[in-house]
């Protein structure tokens, strides 16, 4: 964002510009969503740690199903701060800041990765609007496209599992469903193409572990095989919601 005052370019976190000593207006509601969030993520934790140990034979993570008790709160986090920064800050500027701040910046999202937090990864590039064209950004580039879908399948299958139970309340879950099937389709084929021409091993590894993700999530939630996620995979949009359907709805249907 610019100083009001002097039209120093600083970031949104700082109290008072370092030039003209002016006020920063959107500080304080930044740091008060900084706060708010803390508090709110620590809330989840034992929510996530009890969830993670009830999960079973899904890979090195088993926590990784954790991730959507918490994306609620990291979505709304990301939305907090896009707020706080108002008209004061444009994607431009995010662009910007990240550049200026690139050492700090890729550090902080190769520590997501290196934790396998793919979610925060990808909140963070999305907010900070991170200049994948520039180093030392591009060396993740073709790791981003694939993040970029995994997020979206994550969000589709929280806006699918955490479904309402309240009657009056309109049940999206067809079109939420149709969106899931959508978004693996497009995981799919971003994570065939990106992960054959990675040329970097560390990022090839983040590239795969996103994909046994995906398929973990298949087998857990529509409790399906190896064998039958490959199938799966292999249906037109169309059927994977028909099949998706049937498994997920039909449980309700089911326990009602």
């Amino acid at each position: 964002m610019k100083c009001p005052n002097c039209g120093k370019t600083i970031g949104i976190e700082v109290l008072k510009c370092p030039v003209c000593g002016h006020t920063n207006p959107l500080a304080g509601k930044h740091n008060e969503n900084i706060k708010k969030f803390d508090k709110r993520f620590k809330g989840t934790q034992k929510d996530v740690l009890e969830s993670a140990e009830k999960t079973e034979g899904l890979g090195k993570r088993g926590g990784i199903f954790a991730i959507l008790v918490v994306i609620i709160v990291i979505l709304a986090f990301v939305g907090g701060l896009i707020s706080a920064a108002g008209e004061g800050e444009t994607d431009e500027d995010r662009r910007r800041d990240s550049l200026r701040n690139s050492k700090e910046y890729s550090a902080q999202m190769k520590g997501y990765l290196e934790e396998g937090d793919y979610i925060s990864f990808e909140a963070f590039v999305r907010y900070h609007n991170i200049p994948f064209d520039s180093e030392p950004y591009n060396e993740y580039k073709r790791l981003d496209y694939v993040a970029e879908k995994y997020y979206d399948c994550v969000k589709y299958w929280e806006k699918v599992l955490l479904r309402s139970d309240d009657p009056d309340y309109w049940d999206s879950s067809e079109l939420d469903i149709s969106h899931l099937c959508s978004s693996i389709d497009s995981f799919t084929d971003v994570y065939a193409y990106n992960s054959e021409h990675e040329k970097n091993e560390e990022s090839a590894a983040y590239i795969k572990d996103m994909n046994t993700d995906i398929r973990a999530m298949l087998k857990r939630y529509l409790k399906m095989t190896d064998k039958e996620v490959d199938e799966f995979l292999g249906y037109s949009e169309t059927k994977k919601a028909v099949v998706m359907e049937d498994i997920i709805l039909g449980e309700v249907s089911e326990d009602e």
